[in-house]
């Protein structure tokens, strides 16, 4: 198992790693098979978070009399600096542990909510306090998205960074916001989450390849048995590239298992007559279904400066798309779910389509 150095931190991690939404789910003797399969495979890196229920303790458990030889991560959703103080205690008590390698902020969907953690009573300050105090060794950041994250940069000094990276969500790796270059130019380890497309992968073999390939320091995965392990594992061994076309042809499988739309990004979309972003529209439209991101999504959707209310339904961009996105009928949705959350308007969503 290849390791690598997370970042400019003082911890060396497994390029695979271990998350915890599984563990919740799952009795303690299968979490443990799995963590001890996965520790003989040379797998140390073990990250999980207070929303999983008892994945901590599951983990602290399967690794106990390890715990020089393993990395522990996990994070809060709590906003308030009071509550995540408490919330790390816990953590320290759940996994048996008198410090935790890497404590992040859970999830910062919207630049309000960074605002809010970044606040003198924010929970930034919590984790920063438990710092200095030695009972954590490096603070991190979940988000998924780009711009969320590099504005969290230049607000505090953060150590590890936590992405979604995978064959549909490749902004981190060729995006115009470049935050794998701009990760490594300040030294912040880069652990990138969701390769397997919420479960939605056609192919988890290129799933898995595609994100070893982009390189971040390690990509965390959830296993619920030893057979996903060992495919997981297996995967991580082979060094061969993943083409174009295996990738989009992956993505045709994950929509016919998920019934959802992807985007390939494929920079083919014909200009719209009336100045529509058709590329960026349907990437903040999957942001609100896929990733449940609704505010984050609605806040720039409000901020184009055109939006989908100049759309005249002609459908050229339909017709000309080479992988056939129903795109009309994806327009139609965001217009309605991407209005504000209180607006009149979203009313008609249930007349209009029945949820």
């Amino acid at each position: 198992m290849q390791r690598n150095k997370l970042g400019n931190t003082s911890l060396e991690v497994s390029r695979l790693g271990l998350g915890g939404i599984p563990f919740q789910y799952i009795s303690q003797k299968e979490t443990s098979d799995i963590i001890g399969t996965a520790r003989e495979r040379g797998v140390n890196l073990f990250y999980t978070s207070r929303m999983y229920r008892d994945s901590e303790n599951k983990i602290g458990l399967a690794v106990r009399g390890q715990r020089d030889q393993v990395v522990l991560g996990t994070s809060t959703h709590k906003r308030k600096k009071t509550d995540a103080l408490r919330e790390v205690r816990e953590s320290l008590g759940n996994f048996g542990t008198d410090v935790i390698d890497v404590y992040s902020l859970h999830n910062v969907l919207t630049m309000a909510v960074l605002k809010e953690i970044m606040s003198p009573g924010g929970s930034y300050h919590a984790l920063e306090e438990m710092r200095v105090a030695g009972f954590i060794k490096h603070v991190g950041i979940s988000a998924h998205q780009p711009e969320t994250i590099l504005a969290a940069l230049e607000m505090a000094a953060f150590d590890v960074v936590e992405f979604p990276l995978n064959y549909v969500d490749r902004e981190a790796h060729e995006g115009s916001e470049k935050l794998l270059e701009e990760l490594r130019r300040r030294g912040i380890g880069y652990v990138s989450i969701k390769p397997m497309v919420f479960g939605y992968a056609g192919n988890a073999d290129i799933a898995m390849r595609y994100v070893f390939n982009c390189g971040p320091d390690s990509t965390v995965v959830g296993t619920y048995n030893v057979e996903e392990l060992n495919q997981n594992l297996d995967s991580e061994a082979d060094a061969r590239p993943v083409s174009r076309e295996e990738i989009l042809d992956t993505i045709a499988e994950s929509e016919k298992k998920c019934f959802k739309v992807f985007c390939r990004r494929c920079d083919t979309c014909i200009e719209c007559p009336q100045g529509i972003d058709i590329r960026q529209m349907l990437r903040w439209y999957e942001y609100f279904d896929r990733y449940h991101s609704t505010d984050w999504a609605r806040e720039q959707y409000r901020m184009l400066k055109r939006n989908l209310e100049a759309c005249d339904n002609c459908g050229i961009c339909e017709r000309e798309c080479p992988y056939h996105i129903p795109i009309k009928r994806e327009f139609a949705r965001a217009k309605v779910d991407l209005l504000p959350r209180r607006s009149p308007k979203r009313l008609v969503k249930k007349k209009l389509f029945g949820d």
